[in-house]
Parts: structure tokens; sequence; C-alpha cells
């Protein structure tokens, strides 16, 4: 009896480490992920937002591609740019690909004009792999461009295939311009017609502005507008003369979807 209880005590425990290891995994470049994490969003490679050329790129959907996400991707030619581009709203990115050994060592992507690098080489086939990840972005419209820098000197027919995105948000149109973000001109502040603007945030954070009635009206119009569905998704905020520093002007932007609640105080100073 004494060693039955012993027994199950140790799969108990097991089954507990176990438990908790799962749920702490988090997925990282180089591991497979077949479905995005909690989060996220995939995007295929069929998705109509992707821009690329049929010349350099071919769209696979055969035996070979039973173990990609939704079973295709896109070939990148050998001896080929082979350039993908895509516009996504979010703050968080990973590419998700084929990894080979007959595959590039050296893949560029650029975000916003910055430009990395990472590899597409494994000893063996795999599918649906984290080839690169971004998590550390302004929460924003970010523009992306992919291209095979230095082709594989292996190849057998394509220098990588590319599978799918993974993002915390959505993409938009590669056309998509963010209209201007409305600002307030500098000129003096008037003395009359005022009010405390008090923004409280999804984080909790509570951002406080002593304004002219005319910027609260700005920003209430601003609100109302994205909030039917049209405008930019962020707003600046004129800091005026306070807490300037040694800064000719500051400004906050406040993004819509961030904004949990906020309250306008409104007073005059006569």
């Amino acid at each position: 009896m004494q060693k039955l209880k012993m027994i199950v005590t140790t799969i108990f425990t097991l089954v507990l480490l176990l438990s908790f290891s799962t749920s702490t995994y988090a997925a990282t470049v180089d591991s497979v992920l077949k479905a995005p994490e909690e989060g996220w969003t995939r995007f295929d490679d069929r998705t109509p937002e992707l821009v690329y050329s049929n010349d350099d790129l071919v769209l696979l959907n055969n035996a070979d591609t039973v173990g990609d996400y939704n079973k295709t991707v896109l070939g990148a030619k050998h001896k080929k740019k082979s350039e993908i581009k895509f516009k996504f709203e979010g703050s968080k990115i990973r590419l998700i690909t084929n990894k080979s050994d007959s595959y590039s060592k050296k893949v560029a992507i650029s975000i916003d004009g910055n430009t990395e690098y990472f590899s597409t080489w494994k000893e063996s086939w795999s599918h649906q792999i984290i080839a690169y990840e971004k998590l550390d972005l302004d929460y924003g419209i970010h523009e992306v461009i992919i291209w095979t820098e230095t082709p594989s000197s292996t190849v057998v027919v394509y220098n990588y295939r590319f599978d799918a995105i993974d993002i915390d948000g959505s993409l938009v149109d590669f056309n998509y311009v963010e209209s201007e973000v409305p600002t307030t001109p500098e000129p003096e502040q008037p003395t009359e017609g005022r009010a405390i603007l008090v923004v409280t945030m999804t984080t909790g954070l509570e951002k406080e502005y002593d304004l002219p009635m005319s910027d609260v009206n700005s920003f209430l119009n601003w609100y109302d507008t994205r909030d039917a569905g049209s405008g930019p998704a962020k707003f600046a905020i004129n800091k005026y003369s306070n807490n300037k520093g040694p800064f000719s002007k500051r400004t906050d932007y406040v993004i819509f979807d961030k904004i949990l609640t906020f309250e306008v105080s409104e007073y005059t100073t006569k």
C-alpha cells in the first residue's frame, strides 16, 4: 500500500511539472510554431496585402508543402532578389519559413528602413519555423521589405520558402498612407476657456494636460471621428510650456485603442 502511494505521488508530481513547463513555454527563433501564440494573428503567404513579383517568387502547393501553414508557401527563386513587401499595424512581428541545408544563410528584412538579417539554413528540412522576430516596435503602422541578401551556395531549387507572418495587429494595404497627425499651432495660450484633460490608458496610467479649450475640442473631435471608424490612430497633444526643459517643444501622442477613459474639467482664468 505504501509503495502504491509513492507511485501515485510520483506520477502526480510529474504531471504537475509537465503542466507547468507547458504553460510557461514561449516560442523563440528557430522553434517550430504551427499556430500563433495568444495575442498574435497569423497571415498566410497567400494574404492579398503581400506585394511580390511572380518573376521572383513561386506559389507552391504540392506534396512538399503538406507541413506548411495552410499547406502553401512562396518559393524564393535562386539568383533573384525575391522581394516581399507589406505593411502592418502593431508592435510585434514573426516570420514563419521553411529551413533546410540548401537554403540561404542571409535573408534581409527592413522595418521602416532599418535592415537586419536572418538565416533560413538548418541541417534538416523543417516546416513552420520562426526564422525572425521583432518584439519591441512602437505600436503603429510599419513598412516591411524582405529580400534574399546572399543566395544559397547549395541551392536545390529555391533560396528559401516563405510561409506566413505572425503579428499582434493586422495587415494594411501597402499603398496606405497614414493621415497627418492633427497638431495645434504654438501661438500664445489664451487666458480664458481652459480645461484639465485627464486621459486614463488601458494600462491604468493617467496623463494630465492643462490645455486651452480649442485643444480639448480638437481632441474630442478626433476621438469621435476615430470612434466612427475614420481618422488617424493617434493624436498629438501639445504640452506648451509645461515641463518643457531644454526642448523647444514637447508633444505627447495618445493611441486611440489604448485609451480607457478621459475626463474634461473646464475652468476660466478671469
